[in-house]
């Protein structure tokens, strides 16, 4: 697990809630932590937005097994368990993602995700600058 934090941002607030923010950013731990397979990488980045200078991000990268494109905006609809069978070793009811989006939207900000099959996913929470 890395942790990186942007240039000039160790004085910066957003606008959200501290137990809503903890709770995305914990699922999305947890979701990278459950499909990255060892070894592997986890990795935690809080930077400004490359573009948007009033937004912040927080990325969870992982080197995992990563999500079909055609799957990328379906993993935020409720139940939905990517890759999940009998065999599947994997717990949970598919909500989290769903929940995170939203509780990311009700803040102002949004949950988006970029991801390549076979090499990763990369989950962002953005949120505006207090």
């Amino acid at each position: 697990l890395e942790m990186h934090v942007g240039e000039a941002t160790d004085a910066v607030s957003v606008l959200g809630d501290r137990d809503k923010v903890s709770q995305i950013v914990l699922n999305l731990l947890s979701n990278a932590l459950k499909f990255t397979a060892g070894p592997g990488t986890v990795s935690v980045t809080f930077a400004p937005h490359p573009t948007e200078p009033l937004v912040m991000e927080i990325a969870v990268r992982d080197t995992g097994a990563g999500i079909p494109t055609e799957k990328l905006e379906v993993i935020f609809e409720p139940f939905v368990q990517l890759g999940r069978d009998l065999a599947s070793t994997h717990e949970g009811t598919g909500l989290g993602l769903s929940i995170s989006r939203d509780l990311a939207r009700g803040m102002g900000g949004d949950l988006t995700v970029a991801s390549v099959a076979g090499e990763g996913s990369t989950f962002i929470l953005s949120l505006r600058r207090a």
